[in-house]
């Protein structure tokens, strides 16, 4: 099976003439879908290159980053810590299930202290306790990360990326995005933050390693469609959804991400506003994150 496949689009707007096809980035790893593996791949091997013994990261109690890496540590034989966000309560989430069942370790964490990271005093206290651990920034969010995700752009590109002359992604680090800006070939790039206040994910994307001077021109922010900000899943989004799976059953969103890039193309291609005919829509992954909503 194809993993370019094209979106049904209401009929006023494939009359018009816009095409859009999505790279199905969630069906190419059962453990860690979509950007999940290609973030963790280089952390896993510069953990296996130190010969740690524990891997540790952070996230939320339904976070896609904290499933997955708690899949590939079972698969590479290491043990994974996580850092929740909050206070552990009685009945755990089905993410945290989940990350237990793969041999997990579970640390709670005040709020404030966890937004410190990786200078946070709950790491400090880990690596007391746990000799021999490496440490992942949440979502995945450093060099090794975005240089996954440089790599999964190259492969879209030669598998058939090459086809589209603009690309259309999320954001929630900028980390993902910021290893596809990186890719040259790449001729336009648009990046839809799934938060409020996307705009400073501008500065993230284009920065790299080297400094050197980028071409800010091929990045198109549009910082309106994150829907009430991070999680948030409002009627109109929610509506928009059931209306996408009428005309396309065989492909599900995540509504944290990818949904809400859709949502900005379609609304924009309904005013007339989409800049380009044939876009690519890259699917990052998290469809487990539907836990976290009601149904």
């Amino acid at each position: 099976m194809s993993l370019f496949q094209t979106i049904v689009l209401p009929k006023e707007l494939s009359d018009a003439g816009y095409q859009l096809t999505i790279y199905r980035g969630d069906l190419e790893h059962q453990g860690a879908p979509g950007n999940k593996w290609h973030k963790l791949k280089y952390n896993v091997e510069k953990a296996q290159s130190l010969k740690a013994k524990y891997v540790a990261t952070f996230g939320g109690p339904y976070s896609n980053h904290l499933h997955a890496l708690g899949n590939i540590c079972s698969e590479y034989g290491m043990q994974s810590i996580a850092v929740v966000r909050g206070e552990l309560q009685p009945n755990l989430t089905p993410t945290l299930i989940d990350f237990v069942k793969q041999g997990g370790l579970l640390w709670p964490s005040r709020r404030s202290d966890y937004r410190l990271g990786l200078d946070s005093l709950i790491r400090k206290e880990i690596d007391l306790c746990m000799d021999g651990c490496y440490w992942v920034p949440e979502g995945g969010s450093n060099q090794l990360g975005m240089k996954g995700c440089l790599d999964w752009s190259k492969r879209i590109y030669e598998q058939g990326g090459n086809a589209f002359p603009y690309w259309a992604m999320s954001a929630g680090t900028g980390t993902t995005a910021a290893g596809f800006f990186e890719n040259q070939s790449i001729a336009n790039l648009c990046v839809v933050p799934a938060i409020k206040g996307g705009e400073g994910l501008r500065q993230i994307i284009m920065a790299n390693e080297n400094n050197t001077k980028v071409d800010d021109s091929r990045l198109i922010m549009k910082t309106d469609y994150h829907c009430g900000g991070y999680a948030k899943l409002p009627n109109t989004l929610r509506e928009f959804l059931e209306e996408f799976s009428l005309l396309n059953p065989k492909i599900q969103l995540d509504p944290v991400y990818t949904a809400k890039v859709l949502f900005g193309i379609v609304s924009e291609m309904l005013n007339r506003q989409w800049p380009t005919e044939k876009t690519l829509l890259i699917h990052t992954g998290g469809i487990q994150g539907w836990r976290g909503y009601n149904e």
